[in-house]
């Protein structure tokens, strides 16, 4: 197929380099020009791609005529090359998570995109994995019946905000935390989980550590506006050799899952799911799952009295993360609903809103309420 978007990627760092990368090879993509502020990064993946570089977003936006607008720089610089998106009419902009990193900032981004016309998503690949996409699926359908009740831990080794952004870390850690880091990850993930379910009440406490940001540990209660109730807990100055632990557990009606999404110290990867539902509905319910590709052991556990799924990302059921900004992009050529919902605009901002009240509920040490 020939390629059809012309691409530029802002912010050449791991992440926009990988997404550079992904979007030069796929088939419906082409990458014009890369920018960075620091040129030695922009100008070396330019000169191996043969494409432009520059230093300086607006100059870039001006020169090139661009279908799409990856903005990848650190958490906090979202906002301007959005805007600056928005301003030169580009239709199609692509911000790594978090949209911004204030509220404030993302409703300024959402008026400049409705008097541009500029589409923007926000990208949160952690949708399109299998495991991920069988919760989603058995909740949205009712096998579980009414979610009660559960817990996710998102926790970064300390070496994240030591030595991700090499000599910059210490710099980028002291302005950044894992609330905007991590927690995005994590919000979007219950919102994609529960839908229509919303966050609408949070309570946290955080706390100062070893690194120097605001919080480098927070513990929040999440109140859905369906009433279920999610206990979050994020760090990223956790001591282990994994650069990530994530863990879900969820206690629903009829049921409950166990998910080691990333699993930590001598853990195994895998999503254990139980039904207490007929034997013909869990047999429909594993059939489901077969039809959307997603590949899981079913039986039944004398000892829960319940039908168990057990699914491997192993087993047929992984994703390549950095696959994740394709299908992004391919998402703005497509007519109709995906069998997985990118997260747009309104979604990221919810997203942010989120993370800002968990931030001030830590520092005012009281719930806050969020708005509908």
């Amino acid at each position: 197929m020939e390629k059809n978007l012309r691409c530029a990627v802002i912010g050449m760092g791991l992440l926009g380099s990988q997404h550079a990368d992904h979007l030069f090879s796929h088939k419906n993509t082409s990458v014009a020009a890369v920018c960075d502020q620091k040129a030695e990064k922009a100008r070396g993946w330019a000169e191996a791609h043969a494409c432009s570089w520059y230093e300086d977003f607006t100059e870039m936006l001006e020169k090139e005529e661009l279908d799409l607008v990856v903005v990848a720089t650190q958490d906090p610089y979202h906002k301007a090359p959005i805007l600056g998106a928005c301003e030169r009419g580009v239709p199609y902009v692509i911000s790594e998570k978090p949209l911004t990193t204030s509220l404030a900032d993302a409703y300024e981004i959402r008026e400049a995109a409705q008097k541009s016309g500029t589409c923007i998503k926000v990208l949160f690949p952690n949708r399109f994995y299998p495991l991920d996409r069988s919760i989603r699926l058995l909740l949205r359908k009712g096998y579980l019946g009414t979610p009660q009740f559960g817990e996710m831990r998102m926790d970064d080794s300390i070496d994240v905000p030591r030595n991700l952004w090499g000599k910059d870390s210490k710099k980028f850690s002291a302005i950044s935390s894992p609330a905007f880091f991590l927690l995005s990850h994590a919000v979007d993930l219950l919102h994609y989980y529960f839908a229509p379910g919303k966050v609408a009440r949070v309570y946290a406490k955080g706390k100062r550590s070893v690194i120097g940001s605001e919080f480098d540990f927070l513990d929040c209660l999440l109140t859905f506006d369906n009433g279920m109730i999610i206990r979050l807990k994020t760090e990223w100055t956790k001591r282990m050799e994994e650069l990530v632990e994530n863990y879900v557990q969820l206690t629903a009606e009829k049921g409950g899952f166990a998910y080691n999404k990333t699993p930590g110290y001598e853990a195994g990867q895998g999503l254990r799911i139980y039904l207490e539902i007929p034997k013909e509905k869990a047999e429909e319910a594993a059939g489901l799952l077969e039809q959307e590709g997603i590949h899981a052991k079913f039986s039944y556990s004398e000892k829960m009295k319940a039908y168990r799924f057990d699914l491997k990302a192993q087993d047929k059921n992984d994703f390549d993360w950095n696959e994740g900004v394709c299908l992004y992009a391919d998402s703005f050529m497509e007519n109709g609903e995906r069998k997985v919902p990118f997260t747009d605009l309104e979604e990221g901002i919810r997203q942010v809103a989120v993370v800002e009240a968990i931030l001030n509920s830590a520092r005012e040490d009281k719930e806050v309420i969020l708005e509908p």
